[in-house]
């Protein structure tokens, strides 16, 4: 029997409203891509509802699509498959597709890659990719930016960020459906406690209830993990969480460094998986992004990761590459710059073990000042 709801009408009588099914899957897709509300983002995260943007609908992956990839205000992409409850796929069939999209992502996906699809996207449907950002981004930030250029560069920083959780598989899954089957549930609620650390599997159950003067839709989510596994939200509370994973040693070396490099006019930024140092320079128009610290996975593991320039955006001008690879050649002989890394985004860089970092604090430290100042006579 279909579902009712009820709405209390002005003159404090009830009209029924009945649960109607979606006559196709394209029609809830086609909501859900203009209605990316309709994913409940204020269940999955009560005290930091989830936003989001599109990137595109069927974003191609490895000879497939996936019907939705979005982005919420962290830069975490939602993988979004959307059945009708009908579907018999929707049982067993979508968990190991969407499980595949996930193995795949990092591989075939780039920050670049999905920036681009989302501006194109944008435009196809007349719509600002500066503008949505705004309203993705605006309620994160204690303050408002001081001027554009300050806007682009958290614009900048995001996409950085949605290169980061990409790398590190740190993804949602959402199956969307009008009617969620026992079996999927029971799946996604194990699945979800099982990989809650860098990988979210969710489901949403979407129902329409036609009335006289529109439609009724209810959202509920299945599969959510309780209030105290989500990240803080706010800078404080972020930068918080990031010393509070560091060792003594390494929380000691890694507020000397940023220190340092406040002191000689850079920016710090803690964000909830890492810590980004950038610098304003003549020659470029956003900020430069000279050092980050960032986790990999759960781990007693800290990387330095130390970029030289993002090849699949916007090449740097020469005069500031030298620069950023006199930095990165300072490296060169050093016994505790233990891996040479180089991302599928074309970042050049060296990567420093916690332990090792802490140890050599002063020498990084020095060379990132210095580097600093060179950027500031360009």
């Amino acid at each position: 029997m279909a579902e009712k709801i009820y709405i209390r009408n002005a003159s404090g009588g009830l009209e029924p409203l009945t649960e109607r099914r979606f006559d196709t899957e394209e029609l809830l897709q086609k909501l859900i891509g203009e209605h990316p509300e309709l994913l409940a983002g204020d269940q999955m995260s009560p005290s930091d509802p989830r936003r989001w943007i599109l990137i595109r609908r069927e974003m191609p992956i490895e000879g497939w699509a996936v019907d939705h990839l979005l982005l919420d205000q962290d830069a975490r992409p939602p993988l979004v498959e959307v059945k009708r409850g009908s579907n018999r796929e929707i049982r067993r069939n979508i968990v190991g597709q969407m499980l595949d999209y996930a193995a795949t992502a990092a591989g075939v996906w780039s920050g670049g890659g999905i920036r681009s699809a989302f501006e194109q996207d944008a435009a196809s449907r007349d719509a600002g990719p500066l503008a949505e950002l705004r309203k993705l981004l605006k309620p994160a930030y204690e303050t408002e930016p001081d001027d554009e250029a300050d806007f682009e560069d958290l614009v900048d920083e995001f996409w950085d960020r949605a290169t980061t959780n990409l790398e590190a598989n740190r993804l949602r899954l959402l199956f969307v459906a009008d009617e969620i089957p026992i079996e999927l549930e029971r799946v996604v609620k194990f699945l979800n406690e099982q990989t809650r650390d860098n990988l979210e599997v969710l489901a949403v159950e979407v129902k329409q209830y036609p009335g006289r003067f529109g439609d009724a839709l209810v959202s509920r989510v299945i599969g959510q993990v309780s209030e105290e596994h989500q990240r803080p939200s706010s800078v404080a509370g972020r930068k918080e969480a990031i010393l509070e994973r560091c060792t003594p040693s390494a929380r000691k070396a890694l507020l000397s460094l940023t220190d340092a490099a406040e002191a000689a006019g850079a920016r710090v930024r803690w964000a909830r998986i890492g810590v980004s140092i950038s610098k304003r320079c003549s020659l470029w128009d956003t900020r430069v992004f000279v050092a980050r610290f960032r986790w990999w996975s759960e781990n007693d593991y800290l990387p330095l990761e130390l970029f030289v320039h993002r090849q699949e955006y916007r090449p740097f001008p020469q005069d500031l590459r030298d620069v950023l690879q006199r930095w990165i050649d300072k490296f060169n002989h050093d016994d505790f710059a233990v891996e040479h890394t180089k991302s599928p985004n074309a970042d050049e860089g060296w990567a420093v073990t916690e332990s090792d970092f802490a140890a050599n604090e002063k020498t990084i430290t020095q060379r990132l000042v210095e580097t600093l100042k060179e950027i500031d006579t360009l």
